[in-house]
């Protein structure tokens, strides 16, 4: 029997146990106040000489009060059993996905780690072989740095995921300007020879927001390391900031080969790849998730609007400060 399953029969049984001490308790009461009611008034009614009859009656009357009290709780007992199944199973209904959640998440890392520490091992030992010489060594040693690398970017990818899920401390938190934020991102690739004329910015002045300068910067990292991995050698991206009616807005479009409309609810799933084929570009799958988190994290969120073969547009919105 799984862990999930005796959570859910024990929130069963305590919904039961707790209407089931609520009703013998009223059903106590009410039997209590039934009995005094019903007490014959010999008092009020001396005339009454068949005081033995009445008394019988009296008796009778409650017993019959009594089995039909028990009966009723029962019958509700047994309703509520059934009730309580659903509301335990309906409580239990996220804390199962969550629990599904992690299991695939610690699986897919799992994963993605074997891959590069397999590397690893297998160039390590065939370095040691004896008759590997110099040249396959230094070889070795490359492949070994390289793996290393990896998996150091891995585990600080994974740790930043994990930081999004936690909320935005008010020490890390600070009043900065988006567009700000936003330019520093993209100083250095606005630099690179390759992506001359075809990254372009659109920042509006005094767009502020309450977060944290380092998340933001990785978000617009994320975001525009994305456009340009999946789209081509021609494609063009898109950054643009701007104040709405009760929100700050980051945007970052494409012209690239946009995104099916079944594949747009898992994207942001950590590990989620579009492409698993063999031309498919490299990457761990956190991009996305990571850029969500951190958004989260500042109360904001993002969402994206694509059509196959039309592009992707990734709105990034944030509460603006007051």
């Amino acid at each position: 029997m799984s862990l999930l399953t005796r959570a859910h029969r024990r929130l069963t049984a305590t919904y039961v146990v707790l209407f089931a001490l609520v009703l013998a308790i009223f059903s106590i009461a009410f039997f209590a106040i039934l009995a005094l009611v019903l007490q014959p008034a010999f008092d009020i009614a001396p005339e009454v000489a068949e005081g033995t009859a009445a008394e019988l009656a009296y008796r009778l009357t409650l017993e019959r009060v009594a089995v039909a009290l028990a009966a009723a709780d029962v019958a509700v007992l047994l309703v509520v059993g059934g009730l309580a199944w659903f509301l335990a199973a309906r409580t239990m209904r996220p804390i199962a996905a969550a629990a599904e959640r992690q299991r695939r998440f610690v699986s897919d890392a799992s994963h993605e780690l074997r891959s590069p520490l397999a590397a690893i091992r297998a160039t390590s030992e065939a370095a040691l072989a004896p008759e590997a010489g110099l040249e396959e060594r230094t070889a070795a040693l490359s492949v070994v740095l390289a793996e290393s690398e990896r998996l150091s970017t891995l585990s600080a990818d994974l740790l930043t995921l994990a930081r999004g899920e936690e909320p935005l401390v008010p020490e890390r938190a600070e009043t900065i300007d988006l567009s700000v934020a936003v330019a520093e991102a993209l100083e250095n690739r606005l630099r690179d020879p390759a992506l001359r004329g075809r990254l372009h910015q659109e920042l509006a002045p005094d767009v502020v927001v309450m977060a944290d300068a380092v998340d933001i910067r990785r978000i617009v990292d994320n975001l525009v390391d994305n456009a340009f991995r999946y789209g081509d050698v021609l494609t063009q991206v898109h950054v643009r900031t701007w104040n709405s009616d009760h929100a700050a807005v980051l945007e970052v479009s494409d012209d690239g080969p946009g995104i099916a409309a079944a594949d747009q609810t898992r994207i942001f799933d950590a590990f989620t790849r579009v492409r698993s084929d063999s031309g498919a570009p490299d990457g761990s799958g956190l991009g996305l998730a990571i850029a969500r988190g951190l958004a989260r994290r500042s109360r904001g969120d993002v969402r994206i609007e694509s059509r196959p073969g039309a592009g992707a547009r990734f709105e990034v919105t944030l509460p603006r400060a007051r």
